[in-house]
């Protein structure tokens, strides 16, 4: 069986490349087969010249609306569809995708485990990863840091927020809780300026560099919690998880690819949302994200503050519940799909 994805070791796609194509390596051989990147809403393979006999193709999409312009026709040309999560499957079978199944991004547990506590030195960090874009809602974080750093002159915030697509950058120009402005300037300036203009203390922030995955964890012991307020995800979120696999629990929504992994015990849910309508670049419909309250995160972010015992007891679970996600268990189960769909050829 054949994997045909990017490689990479500081971005989602190249990481779960890597991972899967390892995994699968150590499996017995499917002639015929080859697992695909399916890097856009249209549903195409990212390496058309590595299409073979039976294809099988690893999806994660978060414009819904656009995505459905295309299932039909996708459902004609693959084999199978993966989805990245179960909120992604469920769009593809309403779509008309019948040959569909959901599995997660795993987690590598030789770098993401349980960590223990960092040592109290009287700071209270928060913790938001993921690419600086609308999307992922880092306006949401830097509206409700704001209100929390001036209410606690002990909170910090860390972040790892680097994009290495402009265009991407750009999308947080929609958000209506913060001043940004795109420039052409590199992405750490950016974000510098934007913290900057919106009212966020320079001294209480560490922004991290594009980073080894194998090294982010010593990102994450530095601090008490995560906060992920995303309005749509199309997996479970690799950077989430691998910050709860190393006991540290989230605040997080629990809407579309979060659904997956984010439970009131592991995590302090969100539960309030408005839908809004995303926009391809062309200015198209694209799809139906959620926008979490930040209100409510505010008062989630107060009330991990005043329970700390509450946040290492959630972190823990959130630990337990991440040892179900692995790079094996992923490779194998494409690996079955594969199997199955060669045999019945």
């Amino acid at each position: 069986m054949k994997v045909s994805m990017p490689s990479g070791r500081a971005y989602g796609w190249g990481i779960a490349g890597n991972y899967l194509t390892s995994e699968i390596a150590k499996l017995p051989p499917i002639e015929g087969v080859t697992l695909h990147c399916i890097s856009g809403h249209d549903f195409r393979p990212m390496n058309p010249a590595d299409w073979n006999r039976i294809n099988i193709g690893y999806c994660f999409f978060e414009n819904d609306i656009e995505a459905l312009r295309h299932t039909r026709r996708a459902a004609r040309e693959w084999d199978f569809i993966v989805a990245g999560s179960s909120w992604c499957e469920y769009q593809l079978r309403i779509g008309g995708v019948k040959n569909t199944t959901t599995i997660l991004q795993g987690i590598d547990p030789a770098n993401f485990h349980y960590l223990p506590q960092r040592p109290e030195d009287g700071r209270f960090i928060v913790y938001s990863g993921g690419k600086f874009e609308y999307r992922k809602g880092q306006d949401l974080v830097i509206a409700a840091m704001r209100v929390f750093m001036q209410r606690h002159d002990d909170v910090y915030l860390a972040c790892s927020w680097m994009n290495m697509w402009p265009f991407s950058v750009a999308t947080m120009g929609q958000s209506r809780y913060i001043q940004f402005s795109a420039t052409e300037e590199e992405c750490m300036t950016i974000l510098q300026c934007t913290l900057d203009q919106n009212g966020i203390p320079a001294d209480r922030v560490y922004l991290a560099p594009l980073i080894d995955n194998t090294l982010i964890r010593q990102i994450y012991q530095q601090t008490d919690i995560g906060i992920f307020p995303n309005r749509c995800e199309g997996g479970n979120n690799m950077v989430m998880c691998e910050y709860m696999a190393c006991g540290r629990t989230v605040i997080a929504s629990d809407a579309t690819g979060h659904a997956d992994v984010i439970t009131g015990n592991n995590a302090f849910s969100l539960t309030s949302y408005t839908p809004i309508l995303a926009h391809d670049l062309s200015g198209q419909p694209a799809g139906i994200w959620h926008e979490p309250s930040v209100e409510e995160l505010i008062e989630k972010l107060e009330l991990a503050y005043q329970n700390r015992d509450l946040c290492q007891q959630k972190g823990k679970i959130a630990a337990e519940d991440m040892e179900n996600l692995s790079w094996e268990k992923a490779a194998r189960d494409f690996h079955t799909i594969g199997a199955r769909l060669a045999s019945e050829q």
